[in-house]
Parts: structure tokens; sequence; C-alpha cells
């Protein structure tokens, strides 16, 4: 045991320090675009993530599903490569090239050996500006897309996620999945797959980082050479501010199911807030923390009556909010719900106790490391912290923000995000004993 313990000891001990010393390069590439790089030239492997501020946020009416359908035909054929070409030169070299998109995001994924970063960029650059975009291909990826949806109309947990956002993004382009309506897939023709390319893809919306083994003026070289070309002189399309007044009701959508799923939610904070590190290391301790929660401790281990519950704090561009759900037997639901209610006014008016506040301190300190282990990591880490408008001396200082949280911090947070008034309720399936609820 003292030699686990040792060893336990040993490996955050040798990963705290890595975290201090992740030597963040800031590369300004094009007048005041700025790339981030972690050179580690351990082995010849380099990680490259990009995203330009384009995702399904931008969808138009009538086309929902566009940045999508965009994303998922990029590496269907190329300049003068068909899919397959394209697909079999990039597995033949071994070169993952991916492309997605979130609401707020159209992200690229490359990761590659060195000796092909040079063929790596210029896939790259024929997939953003010679896509094919051939009619067989846009058939065949439509078809796949609305299967998908249609699967996903059938599923209760999809339902859930969709009429959750009905409800949270009511009258926001964020209330539509990323994969668009069903009803729009078709709608979409070549034309608006090049459209949105030409529109939404511009220098001022890219963020770049990168980690492994490639230095400072290669990146520079690559990106001067590919990304230049898109600067345009065009305005950048932006998703409105999203601002809700959430009220708290209990809404239900009855379906024949053994158990019922619930979901809940309420305001966020940002990740600019001076509160924000109060308000996560509150949510680990409240059901973030898994085994470690509060509301695992309530809900499943003292009175068994979930296998597991668990609470976010969820970011978009244009809205931040709290989150959470469990599964239960539907006689059960009236009890988890009190009972989540319960642990929420808890904390809002008790705070937390200095016991809990160390242990998440300890666990959300030390574990961070393990999220650096690998080059595709850093270069995700490096990237969704660019997007959230820190600095790169972040990674020197992040241990400190959490270390400096006090129970009187957690106790100001608390009444603002767990206001038992602002939080609603989702019910999907079949409870009992069930009043004041609105079926949808």
């Amino acid at each position: 045991m003292r030699k686990l313990f040792f060893l336990l000891f040993f490996f955050i001990l040798v990963n705290f320090n890595y975290l201090h010393a992740l030597d963040v390069k800031e590369i300004n590439y094009y007048k005041d675009k700025k790339a981030w790089l972690v050179n580690d030239n351990n082995l010849p492997i380099i990680a490259i993530k990009l995203a330009f501020k384009a995702g399904s946020g931008l969808d138009p009416i009538g086309k929902k599903g566009l940045a999508n359908m965009t994303v998922s035909l990029l590496d269907e054929g190329a300049g003068n490569y068909s899919a397959k070409e394209f697909k079999r030169i990039l597995a033949d070299n071994s070169i993952t090239l991916n492309f997605n998109v979130s609401h707020d995001n159209f992200y690229i994924n490359l990761y590659t050996l060195k000796e092909n970063l040079d063929l790596s960029f210029q896939l790259l650059d024929l997939a953003l500006t010679k896509p094919t975009f051939k009619l067989q291909e846009i058939d065949r990826i439509k078809g796949n897309i609305k299967l998908i949806l249609e699967q996903s109309y059938k599923d209760p947990n999809e339902i859930g996620t969709r009429l959750f956002r009905e409800i949270l993004f009511e009258g926001h382009p964020y209330q539509y999945d990323t994969l668009g309506i069903r009803e729009d897939i078709d709608k979409i023709e070549k034309k608006d797959l090049e459209s949105f390319l030409n529109n939404n893809l511009t220098l001022e919306n890219l963020f770049v980082a990168a980690s492994g083994d490639i230095n400072e003026s290669e990146l520079k070289k690559y990106l001067e050479k590919y990304f230049i070309k898109f600067d345009k002189e065009k305005k950048v399309n932006k998703v409105p501010i999203h601002k809700k007044n959430i009220k708290p009701n209990i809404f239900l959508h009855k379906k024949d199911l053994r158990q019922s799923s619930i979901l809940f939610a309420g305001e966020g904070i940002s990740k600019t807030d001076p509160y924000f590190y109060p308000a996560y290391v509150m949510n680990y301790i409240l059901g973030g923390g898994g085994f470690f929660s509060r509301l695992t401790t309530e809900v499943r281990e003292k009175r068994g009556l979930v296998y597991s519950v668990y609470s976010y704090l969820y970011r978009y561009d244009k809205y931040n909010f709290f989150s959470g759900g469990a599964q239960t037997s539907n006689e059960n639901v009236n009890k988890v719900i009190k009972i989540i209610k319960e642990e929420l006014v808890k904390i809002k008016n008790q705070g937390v106790t200095e016991s809990e506040l160390n242990d998440a301190k300890n666990y959300l300190i030390n574990s961070y490391v393990l999220r650096l282990d690998s080059n595709k990591k850093v270069a995700s880490i490096l990237l969704n912290t660019q997007m959230d408008g820190l600095n790169t001396d972040f990674f020197k200082k992040r241990n400190d923000y959490i270390n400096s949280v006090s129970l009187e911090d957690i106790k100001v947070v608390a009444k603002k995000i767990l206001d038992e008034n602002q939080i609603f309720f989702l019910i999907i399936g079949n409870p009992s004993n069930l009043k004041n609820i609105n079926e949808i």
C-alpha cells in the first residue's frame, strides 16, 4: 500500500510540475492573428486543431443542418481527387483529417507524422478551398443524415435532448440539433454549401492551436501559406445573444417506458466571470464529482433510487447554463426531483464544508494533468482556452485560481446559480404522482 501511495504521489508531483512547465508559445502569423503552440519533439508527431466561429447556429431558417452537411462533405472529394482517392491518400500516409461542427464552431482536426506535414496541409487546403461537392456524394450524405435524424426521433434520450433544447433555447438558433431538421435536409443545395464556406470561413474568426514536433517558424510558415487567403473583406456572421427567463416549471413528455429520464437546467456562468472557479468547484461537490458528489451520495448511495445522477456547467458563446440529470423508475421520479431540489437549496443556503472544499480542490488540480497526456489533448485544450478569451499564462495560474476558492465564494455563486425558482425540470417517461406539470 505504501508503494502504491508513493507511486501515485510521484505521478501527481511529476505531472503537477509538467503543468507549470507547459511552455505555450503565442505566434503572430498575420496582422493581429495569433496561434498557440506547445513544441514537443519527443516523437515525430504533430496535432493541429483549428476552429472557425461558424457553427450550426448560423444555419439559415429553412436550411437547418447546412453547417453539418458542409463539414460532412469536405473529405468526400476535393481538387482532382474523388472521395475514395482523397481518403486513400490520407490512410496511406497515416494522416488523420476530419471536420465537425458544434452550435458555435467549425472544427478541423489534423494529426500527422512530421514527414507528412506538407502533404497534410495541401490536403487540408484542397478540402477547404476546392471541395467537389458532387451530387452523388451530397445525396449519399443527405441520406445518412436523414436516417440518423429519423432514428433519433424514436430514441427517448434523443427526444429528451431535443425537447430540453427547445425549452431552454426557444426562439434561438441553439434550439436546433447540429444535424438540422429532417424536412430541411433535402432543401440544401450545392450552392448553399459553397456559400457557407465562402461567407463564414474568414481569418477574423479563425483560432489555431498545435502541439508536437513543430516549431514556431514552421507553424507560422504553413499558416501564412494556407490561411492568409481567408482574410476576406466580409462582415463576420454572428449568432445572436440568447436571453432566457427560466421559470421553475416541471415539463413532462409522456412515453411508455419502464424508467423516466430527468433533466434540469438553470442559469450558468461565463469562463471569464470572476466567480467561474467557485462555480466550478461547487459543481464538482454537488454533482460533477461522480461517486464523490452530494447528489450521488443522497440519491444513489443512501436511497438507491438511481444508477447515476450528475450536474454540469455548460458554456456556449451566447449563453451559459447549469444542468444535470438522472434516470429512475417511474414511481420514484417525484422523490428524485424532491431530493435534487433539496440539495440545491442546501448548498445555496448553507454552502459546503471545508472538507468537501479541500477534497474538490485536490481532485480538480491533480486530475487536470491527465488531460494533457497526448499531443491531441494538449492541442484541444490550447484551442479551447484560447477561444475562451484567456491568455497563455492561464496554465501557470489555473491551480492558483482553484486553490483561492473560499467557502464564502461558493456561497456567493451558489445563490446566483442554484436558485430553485430559476430551474426547470423535464421528464421523459410515464411517472406517477406528479402535480403541477406541463405536458409537452
